[in-house]
Order: C-alpha cells, then structure tokens, then sequence
C-alpha cells in the first residue's frame, strides 16, 4: 500500500512540473512568434535566433505535452527514455537563452538600431516581448 501511494505521490508531482514546464514553454513561444509577426509586417529580415527560438519552443511545448501524457500511462522504461528527452530539453533550454541573450540584454537604441528598417517604416520595437521569452527561458532551464 505504501509504494502505491508513493508512486501515486511521485506521479501527481511529475505531472504538476510537466503542466509547469508545458505553460513555460507556451509562454516563450507565443512571445517569439508575436514579435515575428510584428516584424514581419514591415518586411523586416526576420533574425535567424528568433526564428530558431520559436522551432525550439515549439518542439519543447510537443514534448511536454506528450510527456505530461506519458507520466500518467507510462512504466518505467518509458519514465527513463522520457528522462534522456528531458536533458536534451534542458539544453534547448540553454540554446534558446543564449539566442535571446543579446536582444534581451541590449539598450532600447541598440534594440531600435538593429530593427532599423523596421523602424523607419513607423514600427516600435517591442523589446519586452524579447525580454519576457528571455526571463521565461532562464526560468524553464
């Protein structure tokens, strides 16, 4: 009886850090994708780290979602395959910090400089979709 109540404790705080990771993850990607959009409506070049931002989270937003289904349906061998997936999450994790990292961390006119073109067709940089994807990112680590 107790190991079926610490397996039942085990899984109920699994799925609590998978549903976790799953918000993290749909929290970065939406942020990246807005600011695409935004920079794609003035026919600004698109940087490559925002875009390899967005494939990243949104592969670690499918597997949290199929980890948080395996947590419930899964044995132990699948709970250890699922724990290879999660270090390589983390280093995604890792990428997409680092990607972030320079927009993130530079000042309003850097920031506006490097979108010039953006800039002159009337487009405001909107630095803190940037910076809000870059906090979550270090946060889902």
């Amino acid at each position: 009886m107790a190991d079926l109540l610490d397996e039942v404790v085990l899984k109920l705080i699994s799925s609590t850090i998978r549903f976790f990771q799953l918000v993290l993850t749909l929290v970065i990607l939406g942020c990246t994708a807005q600011f695409i959009a935004d920079l794609s409506e003035y026919d600004v070049a698109i940087p490559d780290g925002h875009v390899a931002v967005t494939a990243i989270a949104g592969i670690a937003t499918i597997w949290s979602l199929v980890a948080l289904l395996f947590t419930f349906c899964a044995g132990r061998i699948m709970l250890e395959i699922e724990t290879l997936f999660d270090i390589v999450c983390v280093a995604l994790s890792i990428a997409q910090t680092v990607l972030l990292r320079e927009d993130a961390l530079s000042s309003v006119t850097d920031f506006a400089h490097r979108y010039a073109g953006a800039v002159l067709a009337g487009f405001v940089p909107n630095r803190s979709l940037v910076r809000s994807s870059f906090a979550v990112a270090i946060v889902n680590m």
